[in-house]
Order: C-alpha cells, then sequence, then structure tokens
C-alpha cells in the first residue's frame, strides 16, 4: 500500500502543475475559450460521455475509445474544445464507475493519473498535428493531410507506448504491448477512417459531421465489446454449468468437497485462496492451491471483524483495500473476492480469492460462483440426509446399536475379507425378561434393554459389532478372534450384565443373561447364516436349558 499512496500523492502534484499551466495558458491567451454555442457544446459533451460509460476492461485498464471522438472533435473543430469536452466526459466516467464501499480511495488514486492520460493522449498529437502544418475544422479536407495526420498517427503509437509502461509504473499492472497496441489501432485508426468516411458531408456544419463520425466509431466498438464479452464468458459460464452438475452428482460429503475443490481450482483465477466448510457442528478449512486441509487462515477472523455483514466483498485493484487486510496478502495481489453463502440447515461455504490479476472476478463470474456455493450446500444437505436416512434404517432406535439388517449387511463384508479370521459371532438373550415385562411394565422393560446395550458397549473391543437381532435378543461379530478368545469376551459381558443390578427408576432390577457362540476358522469354512444358526442353537441348548446365565460354544456342545 506506501507504493500507491505514494503514486496517489504524485498524481495530484501533477494534475496541479498541469491544471494551473492549462489555467495559465488560458488567461495569457495562448489557449481560447470554444466559441461554440451552449447546445452544441452539450451535444459533444454527451457523445464522449456515452463513450466513456461504454468502456472496454483489459486486465485492469478500461480502454473507453473517448479517445476517437476526442480526435473527432479535435480534427473537425479545435484542440480546445477536444481537451475541454475531453476532461467532463472523464468526470462523469470517474463517478459513475465508483463503489460505494471504495469510491473515495478509487478517486482518490485514480483520477489523477486519468486526467494526466487523458490530458497527454490529445496534447501530444495534437502539438505534432500543428506543429506540422495540420489545420482544423472543415478546412482539414481542403488541405494535404497526408504529413500531418501520418504525425499525429506516430505521436499516437509513441504516446501509447508510453502509455503501457505508465499503468505497469503507476498501477503495477503489466498488459502486453500488443494488447496496447491493437487497442490503440481499433481507437484511433478507425476513427480516422470514418472522419474521412464523413467527409462526405463536409459540406454540412462541424457537429452534424462529427456526429456522423462519431457514430459510425460508436458502431463498431459495439461490435467490438459485444464480441469481447461473448467469447470471454460464454465458455467459462458453461464450464461452471458443467462444474455445478459435477458437484450435485457427489455421492458423499468427502466426494462433494474434492469435486468442489477440484472445480474451483479449474475454473477461478487465483494465487491465493481457502474455503470454509461450515458442516453443522463441525467448521472445515482448505487451502484451494494445494486442495489440502489446514487451521483457519487468519483472513477469515479479519473479515469476520472488519466485513461481519457482506455476503460478498470484492477489491479490483489493490489499493482499494483496506489496510488491514492489505498486510495480510502479497504486495503483488491487486484482485480479492470473498463470497459467503446463506447457511440454511447448518450448512454454509465461504471462499476467498485473491491473485495477481487486475478486474479478476467480474459481476457475471462472481454471480456463477454463489450458484456453485449454492449447489454445494445443496449437496451437502442431500448426502447428510440420505446417510440419516440410511443411518436410522440400520439402528435400533431403542438401544441405538445397530439392527439385524445392518448386522448382516456387516456381517457379509467382513466374512469376504481373508485377512479378518477367525471370526466369531455370539448370540445373548436376557433370562426372564418377559417376567421383568409382566411384573413393572414394558417401560421398565424397554429402559432394562437400553442399560442391557450400554453394559455391551462397555465390553466390546474396537473392531467388535454389536447389534439388537429382536426383542431381547442381542448378536455380536467379533473379528480376529477364535473358540477360546471369544467364550473370554462373551464371558467379560456376561460378568457385567450380572455384576450390577440394573436400576430403574427407584427399582433395581437383577438380570442375567445366556450367550451362545459359535466361530468360523478360516475363509469359506462356514457361512454366516449357519454360524449364526449355531450361536442360537448353542445359546439355548448350552445356555438356556443347562440352567442359563451361562456362556457355551457350538463346538462344546454334547448334544
Amino acid at each position: 500500500m506506501t507504493h500507491f499512496r505514494k503514486m496517489s500523492v504524485l498524481g495530484w502534484s501533477i494534475w496541479s502543475i498541469l491544471f494551473i499551466l492549462t489555467i495559465g495558458l488560458f488567461i495569457t491567451g495562448v489557449l481560447h475559450i470554444p466559441t461554440l454555442d451552449p447546445l452544441s457544446l452539450i451535444l459533444i459533451s454527451l457523445l464522449v460521455i456515452i463513450f466513456q460509460l461504454d468502456s472496454i476492461e483489459l486486465k485492469g485498464v478500461y480502454f473507453t475509445f473517448s479517445e476517437s471522438i476526442v480526435l473527432i472533435l479535435f480534427l473537425f473543430f479545435d484542440f480546445e474544445t477536444a481537451l475541454i469536452v475531453n476532461q467532463i466526459g472523464l468526470l462523469v466516467f470517474q463517478f459513475a464507475n465508483l463503489t460505494p464501499k471504495v469510491a473515495l480511495r478509487r478517486f482518490r488514486f485514480t483520477y489523477p493519473w486519468n486526467a494526466i492520460t487523458a490530458f497527454l493522449e490529445i496534447t501530444i498529437p495534437a502539438v505534432v498535428y500543428l506543429a506540422l502544418g495540420g489545420e482544423t475544422g472543415l478546412d482539414f479536407y481542403s488541405q494535404d493531410s497526408f504529413i500531418p495526420l501520418l504525425g499525429l498517427f506516430i505521436a499516437i503509437v509513441l504516446n501509447t507506448v508510453v502509455q503501457k509502461y505508465q499503468v505497469k509504473w503507476w498501477f503495477r499492472v503489466d498488459i502486453s504491448l500488443r494488447d496496447f497496441l491493437s487497442i490503440a489501432f481499433y481507437t484511433y485508426i478507425v476513427s480516422l477512417f470514418f472522419i474521412l468516411a464523413a467527409s462526405f458531408f463536409r459540406e454540412t456544419n462541424l457537429l452534424v459531421v462529427s456526429s456522423i463520425a462519431a457514430a459510425l466509431t460508436f458502431f463498431i466498438k459495439r461490435l467490438l465489446i459485444q464480441k469481447g464479452r461473448q467469447d470471454a464468458y460464454k465458455s467459462l459460464i458453461e464450464q461452471y454449468d458443467e462444474a455445478k452438475e459435477a458437484v450435485s452428482l457427489s455421492q458423499s460429503e468427502a466426494q462433494a468437497i474434492e469435486v468442489f475443490l477440484s472445480q474451483c481450482e479449474q475454473l477461478n483465477h487465483f494465487d491465493e485462496g481457502y474455503v470454509e466448510f461450515k458442516l453443522f457442528e463441525r467448521t472445515l478449512y482448505f487451502d484451494l492451491t494445494s486442495r489440502q486441509p489446514i487451521e483457519r487462515p487468519p483472513v477469515f477472523r479479519l473479515l469476520e471483524m472488519t466485513h461481519p455483514l457482506e455476503p460478498v466483498l470484492e477489491y479490483e485493484m489493490r489499493f482499494e483495500w483496506d489496510m488491514l487486510l492489505s498486510d495480510e496478502f502479497h504486495d503483488d495481489y491487486h484482485s480479492f473476492l470473498s463470497i459467503r453463502s446463506e447457511e440454511h440447515d447448518g450448512i454454509r461455504t465461504w471462499i476467498v480469492m485473491t491473485g495477481e490479476q487486475v478486474y479478476g472476478y467480474p459481476r457475471v463470474i462472481q454471480q456463477e460462483i454463489i450458484k456453485l456455493l449454492k449447489s454445494f450446500n445443496r449437496t451437502i444437505s442431500r448426502c447428510h440426509e440420505r446417510d440419516r436416512l440410511y443411518t436410522e434404517s440400520r439402528t435400533d432406535s431403542l438401544t441405538l446399536l445397530a439392527n439385524a439388517r445392518a448386522f448382516y449387511e456387516y456381517g457379509i463384508q467382513q466374512i469376504s475379507d481373508v485377512s479378518m479370521y477367525p471370526i466369531s459371532v455370539a448370540m445373548l438373550d436376557i433370562d426372564f425378561f418377559k417376567k421383568i415385562n409382566d411384573t413393572h411394565g414394558h417401560q421398565v422393560g424397554d429402559q432394562v434393554l437400553q442399560e442391557f446395550g450400554r453394559r455391551i458397549r462397555q465390553v466390546l473391543r474396537t473392531d467388535d459389532f454389536a447389534a439388537r437381532y429382536g426383542g431381547e435378543e442381542f448378536i455380536l461379530l467379533l473379528n480376529h478372534c477364535d473358540v477360546h478368545q471369544a467364550i473370554e469376551v462373551a464371558e467379560r459381558i456376561r460378568h457385567q450384565i450380572e455384576a450390577k443390578a440394573f436400576q430403574v427408576d427407584d427399582l433395581n432390577i437383577p438380570v442375567t443373561a445366556s450367550i451362545g457362540v459359535d466361530t468360523i476358522q478360516s475363509f469359506g469354512s462356514k457361512r454366516l447364516d449357519d454360524t449364526i444358526r449355531n450361536a442360537d442353537r448353542a445359546l439355548y441348548v448350552g445356555g438356556k436349558y443347562a440352567g442359563r446365565n451361562r456362556v457355551a460354544h457350538f463346538d462344546h456342545l454334547t448334544t
């Protein structure tokens, strides 16, 4: 920001010198007040203003083509008319392009330099043209204009080359010389062509002739702007549509995040960027350049402090940035964009991007990014809702353990994995549970089932899987668990159930459980259904019929 502050002071200093010099030249009679009648002055001023407001933006520099109509005014009228009308049009353009948030900063920095450029781009070619004997007014057509016009053209080209390096120095924006010269070609050569074309009407008054030349030039300009905008945004908008579709097709939260980060990297120009995903109770942060999770970047805290209510914050050039934000990023960055989506159902996405490119995030691109954020949020909401329904369909609502459906799905996965063997299955049944229901009621029975499930979870190992099989029956899948280990796990559960009476309201209810176990020693040696049936048989034959409150393994049954 130090560079831009210095440039602002220097710009206003040079502007003041040129302003005082110009006023002095008018006072001393070197320059003369235009003799146009007020109506004609207003009309040609409106022509310049129309050109100023209908601008082409190239890498942060606005090309208004107003230079072309100023050239027309100079050749058809005089230097003074062109100079004054050009400065009037510039002031209107400057105020029309002020963004409320950065109005003062932008005007303070850009106006003096734009005024200096506007002054030089007409003064230097005009001085050369007049020095070579060129005439203005209708006499322009009746003289030998080749040498003065050639000098005018050379002065324009040289002045354009100087402007290219002025822009790089003032704004720290590097535009290729070829781009600058191509703009100069459309601005001046097309104008000269239509000035000559207007010679067919040279017997008419100057206002009509200049208006005809300006209208023709404006028509060509509109064609160029329209073509440029269509070429620039049509394909990019199509790519954003494809990105939104790719995000919406994601089948999980992780996939949606990965696709979103990938699409942001492909579509947006940034040198540094971050994204915040607020997903219900969690908040994730990612670096857009590496697409890796990171700690919370300071820029989010800073924006919450300085711009807490702004869903979209955009800066087009570095001198517009506020001081605190500017200190957080590299000095060469110009464009800055922060977009926060609305929070809906606990989901919000916040993206921040910045880079060296000037005017890197035009309004049409901002709208597409907002749509992409909305698409991502909807996808996350849909994935979470599907996951919730999936979990509910596989969870026992009373004990919050898995249900039989989930057990079968998990079991099929595990027995298909060779690395999981040996695998054991345990069936558990609460002893005399019907008596508990009949004595104390079903509400007490439900609380006994809940406590039973909680005590099972306390004993199980990390890789073990527990489910409520139905009624008062529970089932376990024990990976890497042979016969003896399975019996040990089952005995720990049995002791955990028996050790302390279940306290339900003011009741102390003694509870015991019978457990049957079976083991699949190796891959393919036994089916899951057969193992469950064997564990159920061990439960009743070795457990219930043998007196209850005991563990029995199918391999140890004698009948």
